[in-house]
């Protein structure tokens, strides 16, 4: 299994506008646009999903037998709708290293192969079967794991249920005897952080052929908020309601990528910092993003396999 080495984190996460002044003077090549098609795809339901626990990245929970159903299922409507047989050497498939990614992941393979034993009936796969792994491949496509990917670290909020809050949570924990300072959480800014480093090595790979290719993301509920809301900028804002992402569920973003003239450098610095700009050698790529359908679609589950109690 290729495992996706993780980089120091990069301390920015947004156009860094001093980087682009130092970055090598471009030539006079006319712009060039490539389209990356990004499918954020939710794990499946875990038992915790369904017990409305928080998990966050220090609870590895495996995934309940309707989860890895509705990965099954995903798996065949996904490779019907979207080509991916035929299409193949246009497609990337990264998975978080967590255990109910890569478990959904082995569903959505089973799936998309239209094995003989994938069936999404009820009677099926009452637990995940002992002889099945997560492939190196699926239909040449590299599977890569990428540590980057996994959930955000909620601290002491983790195992318990959601509604207790980050105060409650380390108040219970400080009975306990345990400190805060045990328990390790994340801001939306470091989980943004590394998340925008896959999304950035994808949209590097894309500006070598410039051409349309494909991503699917096999991740967790937090980190595709945090996409969504904060780097793509498509899922709300601060302060307004959750977004809410169901289990297997997937959202879908076109990031359009536009190679930039030399003569970007001579906007305003306010103009600048606000668009998402990537120095690629000495080439430099602005992107934008725009949402296809609704957040959390869950019309690749079989309709009786949508859990509403699944979308934390």
């Amino acid at each position: 299994q290729k495992v996706r080495e993780t980089p120091a984190p990069s301390r920015r996460v947004y156009f860094n506008l001093e980087r682009f002044e130092r970055s090598t003077k471009m030539n006079n090549s006319t712009r060039q646009g490539a389209l990356l098609k990004l499918y954020l795809f939710r794990h499946g339901e875990t038992e915790l999903n369904r017990a409305g626990i928080v998990q966050g990245a220090g609870v590895d929970a495996s995934l309940t037998p309707l989860g890895f159903r509705q990965a099954i299922g995903v798996g065949k409507s996904f490779v019907d709708r979207n080509s991916v047989v035929a299409t193949f050497k246009e497609w990337n498939i990264i998975c978080s290293t967590m255990a109910r990614t890569r478990e959904t992941l082995m569903g959505f393979c089973l799936g998309a192969q239209e094995n003989a034993n994938a069936t999404t009936d009820e009677s099926a796969h009452e637990y995940l079967p002992d002889d099945i792994s997560l492939p190196s491949e699926l239909y040449s496509i590299p599977i890569i794991l990428d540590a980057r990917l996994k959930e955000k670290a909620q601290g002491a909020r983790e195992n318990k249920r959601n509604d207790i809050t980050q105060e409650t949570a380390e108040a219970m924990e400080l009975k306990l005897g345990n400190p805060p300072s045990a328990f390790f959480k994340e801001s939306d800014e470091e989980v943004a952080v590394r998340a925008l480093g896959v999304v950035e090595d994808e949209i590097r790979r894309v500006t070598q052929s410039h051409t349309l290719s494909s991503t699917l993301m096999v991740t967790h509920g937090g980190v595709i908020r945090v996409l969504l809301r904060d780097i793509f900028k498509v899922g709300g804002g601060p302060g307004e309601e959750r977004i809410r992402v169901f289990n297997s569920s997937i959202s879908q973003i076109n990031v359009h990528i536009t190679k930039q003239q030399e003569d970007t450098h001579s906007d305003s610095a306010a103009t600048t910092a606000n668009r998402n700009m990537l120095v690629v050698g000495e080439e430099v790529f602005e992107y934008t993003a725009t949402l296809v359908g609704p957040i959390g679609d869950t019309s690749y589950i079989p309709p009786h396999l949508v859990s509403e109690r699944s979308d934390w």
